[in-house]
């Protein structure tokens, strides 16, 4: 047995050393033989033969800097900067870019004599949705328009009224909106109901919107576009809808039966509260007289954009005695519209010119007899001024036939996407008669 276990113990050195002879064998054949470099295109050496990337920096048009100093700057000579001049005219006059436009150079870290000091690249934002790319070829450059890229995305926000429309709690994506988003919003839902509510003396306390938009969003997080998948108004006892449906290059809203939301008159040319009402009978605070006032004043802030509230002709585009600068609009069916204490005049707002529902015919003012800045607006039918908050005017068509069909798809659809949109538990407390 003991010379056994010798003869065992005998071949496991045998093997430990023979192993060990190999091992350094081979590692002797590595010295003497080194490895063949790898053939193009097979792998081996990609670490080894990888350029690095392009070297990148920013620079941006400050006030009273023109462009070719900051091309200068960056390495440019005379001749270069010229071409880079003059193919950019196709384009945009350069003299017209703004101070904060944005300007990208990049070079060749590895050039045949080391890193160089010409960029071979340039990027000018031409539009916060184009770029001309500049790329040079030896001593020659060429451009092209590049599209600035955007994603798709779907936001959901819900909110509960407390006081107003703009001072909502509000749930679901905040986080991704941007800074002053909400209050776009507000205004757009304001324009989508006007014919159904009024924002500035309907809403109540408790009551509850859920809204889906459909939004493009560039690289640096600003939005490109959107538009409303769908909204849902609960005030007070009744529930609003809106489905949109596309018309043109922009979007129609429908209830959910496929009627139209949009009148043929907004209900108001600004979307503020109202500070006096169409009456027979108001002490005027100049003339210090009691006298009808047939129409309705808006407190709006000094500058605030007027609204056509329906397309129409101009008839009169001038300062007119108590009126201060007016605007008036005839539109079908024997009705006129009065834009009264402006500013200002919209620009191409004369006599003659005809103005689509929603253009800009004049800013808010105090011209005339008016004791601060505020918009009165009129409605005169067949002669007549009449209440343009009670007033019964016409609406869009509803749809029918096949239309009506692929809507109510549509709607079933967005009617889906607002009932998952959540409502916190602390704002659902507040909802009341809402749950």
């Amino acid at each position: 047995m003991a010379d056994q276990a010798r003869v065992r113990r005998s071949d496991r050195w045998f093997h430990i050393v023979a192993l060990l002879t190999v091992a350094v064998f081979g590692l002797s054949l590595a010295v003497v033989f080194p490895r063949a470099p790898g053939f193009p295109g097979d792998g081996r050496d990609a670490e080894l033969r990888a350029e690095p990337p392009p070297v990148t920096l920013s620079g941006t048009l400050t006030p009273g800097r023109a462009l070719s100093e900051l091309l200068a700057a960056r390495g440019l000579d005379s001749d270069q900067i010229g071409e880079v001049i003059r193919l950019m005219r196709s384009y945009k006059n350069p003299r017209s870019l703004r101070p904060g436009t944005s300007v990208d150079f990049s070079f060749d870290p590895v050039g045949p004599y080391g890193p160089q000091r010409n960029p071979e690249r340039l990027r000018i934002a031409l539009s916060p949705d184009s770029v001309l790319d500049f790329l040079r070829t030896d001593a020659r450059w060429s451009v092209r328009v590049d599209a600035v890229p955007f994603v798709v995305d779907t936001v959901c926000i819900s909110g509960v009224i407390t006081s107003s429309l703009w001072s909502a709690k509000l749930g679901g994506d905040l986080d991704r909106l941007g800074e002053g988003e909400f209050e776009e919003l507000v205004y757009d839902l304001a324009d989508i109901f006007a014919w159904e509510i009024d924002f500035t003396r309907d809403l109540r306390r408790g009551d509850v919107f859920r809204v889906a938009l459909e939004r493009k969003v560039r690289p640096d997080g600003s939005v490109r576009s959107r538009h409303f998948l769908a909204i849902e108004l609960h005030n007070q006892d009744r529930v609003l809808r809106a489905i949109p449906v596309p018309r043109g290059a922009g979007w129609a809203y429908f209830d959910d039966e496929g009627r139209s939301l949009h009148g043929a008159f907004l209900r108001y040319p600004v979307p503020y509260r109202i500070t006096s009402r169409f009456t027979t009978r108001r002490f005027h605070p100049i003339l210090k007289l009691w006298r009808k006032h047939e129409g309705i004043d808006y407190g709006a802030p000094f500058g605030t954009p007027v609204e056509a509230t329906a397309s129409g002709v101009v008839t009169r585009a001038g300062f007119t005695g108590g009126y201060g600068r007016l605007v008036e609009l005839r539109h079908a069916g024997g009705i006129r519209t009065r834009y009264a204490h402006l500013s200002a005049i919209g620009a191409g707002i004369r006599p003659g010119a005809r103005v689509e529902q929603g253009a800009i015919v004049g800013r808010v003012g105090a011209s005339g007899l008016a004791t601060g800045p505020h918009l009165h607006y009129e409605f005169v039918l067949n002669g007549r001024h009449v209440d343009p908050l009670t007033v019964e005017l016409p609406s869009q068509p509803s749809l029918s036939g096949a239309r009506l069909a692929e809507f109510r798809k549509v709607r079933d659809g967005a009617v889906s996407l607002l009932e998952g949109v959540p409502i916190p538990l602390d704002l659902r407390v507040a909802l009341g008669r809402h749950q």
